[in-house]
């Protein structure tokens, strides 16, 4: 896990990538790297935190040996060890997955991607071919922005790189509005800065001759487009085998690991898989991040799972005003929204982590986009169903989910329409959109629409969380939230191998007498106690609400009162006003819309009233 940087073009300066590296510190902070091309206007920068091979063989930015090829890569090869065996003949000169990369592309081109299983942002140099060979994992674990400036090709792992070496922090005015109107964060290649972009997952680019493209390696759609007609229990025997070796890859590791807990049934399943595969470890860590509100803490929940190993827990409580002082920390390294309280916690949280010298942690992301975990999944389940002329089980399912037959069919009705269904997973409206000023209305437009490449509107609305609205997000900021630690978090659930096969799961194995993620749930019954199995998932995880409303509501009306906040021009201060008064007095229970205002403001004064132009 590191981070990666570097500049393609005339005048490019090893000052400047020397800044980007600077910047990026607290993602490698165990060494540093920069190489320029002597022949080339190239030169490139490492930030290394080792992981695998921590010798100094590993280093980056690294080389073939013929030093025509040069390498620097943020991310894991989880199945380098298999790779290597593949590529016999190569002179090894490190025990690193790093070095697999060169060797498979030396071997097999651009095609190498399709041959990683991993998670990986990484740009090799081909001085022969005088091209820039860049890659990001299909998931989009590892994050690769880029920018075009003063025809220069630039590139990092985070924004705040490429800030260093000159590119300016002006902030996309229809990327905010889009956010601030429709809630829609890391939904395409904008990012919240003008001139950068982010690399999609899945994608290769190529930089030659002044240009560059892209090409989409990776077409889940395409993969996944004929449901595969598996019943219980070959479902689960297959679905476990998946997960077991997309576990056993991810336990791979020189230093360190723990696992994140937080007692709902996804990390516990992965805490039970763990615990099984770590029996000879001697002791597993885990971390929970706890709020001191029994309404919320997941300590109890966390401490129902069964294991055979010894634990070593780590409860890390995150208070109210701490929360508060974290919010700069947190808006400079996550450089967009974020999620408020939930992320400030895993912050503190990861922090606690380095303190205990866990290096590398497990974490259950992924199941709720896959086997449709969000209590919203059930209305494309509903119109699925009606479609099919299946109104006997339409029926039973809306009565298990506790919809009335009217409220079931109403919902039906909104999704054959491709209307929004802007509610949280609470159920709540979590937007304020007259809030915003009338000039970002504008600026904002229409709903976005995303494609629909499924025949079933299930497995549409999961491939829209799962690849432009929720997980996109969530990856980006447990990337950030993790790297501002030097922590690496590892998805097991996010192989690709084992997302294809859920994607080709029919909607039985997802959706099943009104549960949801059914498939986990069977596949865990003798493993993890119906505490944690069967009780459905918590919509809302912490007291933000109540922090809000509370010992934060003072700083908050100092902040919608500034004057940097009036005249900024994002919001219209009369509305948040009257806003925020109905939030206080609780007529709505939604704090996310407040929590925009917050976050914008902040994201403000760090990134354009404190960062200079380099």
């Amino acid at each position: 896990m590191c981070g990666i940087s570097g500049i393609v073009g005339p005048g490019a300066s090893t000052a400047a990538v020397d800044a980007m590296v600077e910047v990026q510190h607290h993602r490698g902070p165990d060494e540093n790297g920069v190489w320029a091309d002597p022949d080339s206007p190239v030169v490139l920068g490492h930030n290394r935190l080792r992981i695998i091979d921590l010798s100094a063989t590993g280093r980056q930015p690294m080389a073939s040996p013929d030093e025509q090829l040069w390498l620097v890569f943020n991310g894991e090869i989880y199945n380098y060890r298999e790779l290597k065996a593949e590529l016999s003949g190569y002179r090894w000169a490190s025990t690193s997955d790093s070095e697999v990369i060169i060797a498979a592309y030396e071997k097999w081109g651009d095609a190498c991607v399709d041959r990683f299983v991993g998670m990986f942002a990484f740009a090799i140099w081909d001085r022969r071919r005088q091209r820039l060979f860049c890659a990001r994992d299909r998931m989009g674990v590892k994050p690769f922005v880029y920018a075009w400036h003063q025809g220069r090709f630039h590139f990092a792992s985070e924004v705040k790189g490429l800030l260093a070496a000159g590119v300016p922090a002006e902030p996309d005015l229809g990327t905010w509005a889009c956010y601030l109107v429709h809630s829609y964060t890391d939904h395409d290649d904008r990012t919240f800065f003008r001139e950068v972009r982010s690399l999609p997952a899945a994608h290769t680019l190529v930089v030659e001759g002044g240009k560059a493209t892209q090409r989409c390696y990776w077409n889940l759609p395409a993969l996944a487009e004929d449901v595969e007609l598996i019943e219980n229990p070959a479902a689960i025997e297959r679905f476990q085998a998946l997960f077991d070796e997309s576990l056993r890859l991810r336990l791979r590791s020189d230093v360190p690991l723990g696992v994140n807990l937080t007692g709902g049934l996804d990390s516990s399943a992965l805490m039970v898989a763990a615990d099984r595969q770590l029996a000879d470890r001697g002791h597993i860590e885990t971390f929970t991040a706890l709020y001191g509100d029994p309404r919320y803490d997941e300590a109890d929940y966390a401490a129902d799972v069964p294991h055979r190993t010894e634990w070593r827990r780590n409860l890390k409580v995150l208070d109210a005003e701490t929360a508060w002082e974290l919010i700069p920390t947190a808006v400079w390294h996550q450089e967009a929204p974020f999620g408020a309280v939930a992320t400030l916690g895993y912050h503190q949280l990861l922090q606690h982590a380095k303190e205990r010298g866990i290096t590398v942690l497990l974490e259950g992301q992924g199941v709720d986009e896959l086997l449709a975990g969000y209590g919203y999944f059930r209305y494309p389940f509903y119109l699925d169903l009606l479609e099919r002329g299946a109104w006997a089980t339409f029926r039973e399912e809306a009565a298990a989910a506790g919809d009335s037959e009217a409220e079931a069919l109403a919902k039906a009705r909104q999704v054959q329409r491709r209307e929004a269904i802007n509610v949280y997973q609470d159920g709540t409206s979590h937007l304020r959109p007259e809030c915003a000023s009338p000039d970002v209305r504008a600026l904002a437009g229409p709903v976005p629409q995303f494609v629909a490449p499924f025949r079933d509107h299930l497995r549409n609305w999961l491939w829209r969380d799962f690849s432009r609205t929720k997980l996109p997000r969530v990856l980006r900021m447990n990337d950030h939230l993790s790297m501002a630690a030097s922590r690496e978090l590892r998805v097991p659930y996010l192989d690709h191998r084992l997302v294809e096969f859920a994607f080709r799961l029919p909607a039985t194995a997802r959706i099943a007498k009104g549960e949801r993620k059914h498939l986990l749930r069977a596949a865990t019954r003798d493993t993890l106690p119906d505490s944690i199995r069967v009780t459905p998932k918590r919509a809302v995880v912490t007291p933000q609400r109540e922090w809000f409303q509370g010992p934060l509501r003072s700083r908050i009306e100092d902040l919608i009162a500034s004057r940097s906040f009036r005249e900024r021009g994002l919001f219209d201060a009369a509305e948040v006003a009257r806003g925020f008064d109905e939030f206080c007095a609780g007529k709505v229970n939604n704090a996310f819309w407040v929590w925009q205002w917050i976050n914008t403001e902040l994201w403000f004064q760090k990134f354009q009233n404190e960062v200079k132009p380099a």
